[in-house]
């Protein structure tokens, strides 16, 4: 069995497949087409899968989760009988996932970098499957599929993967990841106060110019633009999801004035904010599936 599990609001940013055992071995892309944003996890209870990327193979045990980042590209190739469920999510989900705090940076770590945890029955059994139900629970269901719900569910499970790796399984980061993980945690605790780039490269201890470069070259874009895209994750989700007025978001959002603000949003998106409320206001009474419009966060 396979089964697709979009969602009016999170359709476009969430992905959850349940296999369950069947007679013939089954193929899933990761890193390309709908998901060519999106990262993979791969829960193996039952069986065995492999990880197929540039002609090598990676084997997936009975009892293990893999992690493959965002973006990148492979295949997970499921053998016949096994159970096991794919979720993926896009990275302007990434920092409501695993926030801001110590852990979060422990969190990113896992989704930078290609990570396997060893065989763990225990910690599958205790920690992990009974996730799954839940998150199903919050997907199927219309009247709940909070971001903020699933968020949380999806960090419970990357803290679970966390604790069933050993100490030796994870290398140092890249001091240039590293930098980008900091980055990304004071623009998460700055972007409402509308803080400018010197700030944060003042707290970085770098130059512009190193940080400019890290962000062009590691993402393929500019710091303000990774700042911008922050910006219009919170503008989004609080158009489509409350009932908050036009200038009260501008307001949470740091603008002196509801226009700079359309404004703004106007200029990325293409649409006024109203427009964009009405569009998945109508997206979602029609439940498409299609979601919001989607901003690619860094890991």
């Amino acid at each position: 069995m396979r089964r697709d599990t979009t969602l009016t609001d999170l359709g476009a940013l969430l992905r959850f497949e349940a296999i369950a055992p069947s007679f013939r071995q089954r193929t899933y892309a990761a890193g390309q087409t709908a998901f060519a944003d999106f990262n993979l996890i791969a829960i193996v209870a039952q069986g065995r899968a492999r990880l197929m990327r540039a002609e090598t193979a990676r084997e997936v045990a009975s009892d293990c989760i893999l992690v493959l980042p965002h973006g990148a590209q492979g295949q997970i190739v499921v053998d016949a009988g096994a159970r096991v469920w794919i979720i993926g999510f896009a990275r302007s989900m990434q920092v409501l996932i695993t926030g801001t705090g110590t852990d979060g940076v422990a969190l990113d770590r896992i989704l930078s970098d290609l990570t396997l945890t060893p065989v763990d029955p225990g910690g599958m059994r205790s920690a992990v499957l009974p996730l799954l139900p839940m998150l199903d629970a919050e997907i199927a269901d219309p009247a709940r599929r909070s971001h903020a719900a699933v968020a949380a569910i999806l960090r419970l499970l990357l803290i679970a993967t966390l604790r069933m790796l050993r100490p030796e399984d994870a290398a140092d980061l890249p001091p240039d990841t590293t930098v980008l993980h900091r980055f990304r945690q004071l623009v998460e605790l700055g972007y409402r106060d509308r803080r400018a780039l010197v700030d944060y490269c003042r707290d970085l201890n770098l130059t512009y110019d190193r940080l400019h470069d890290i962000c062009q070259r590691r993402l393929g874009r500019a710091p303000l633009a990774l700042v911008h895209q922050r910006m219009l994750l919170d503008a989004t989700t609080r158009l489509a999801q409350t009932d908050d007025t036009i200038s009260r978001i501008a307001e949470h959002l740091g603008f002196v004035e509801p226009t700079q603000f359309s404004h703004f949003f106007k200029r990325a998106t293409g649409v006024s904010p109203r427009q964009f409320r009405q569009q998945a206001r109508h997206s979602d009474d029609r439940r498409t599936g299609a979601g919001g419009l989607t901003f690619s966060d860094w890991p």
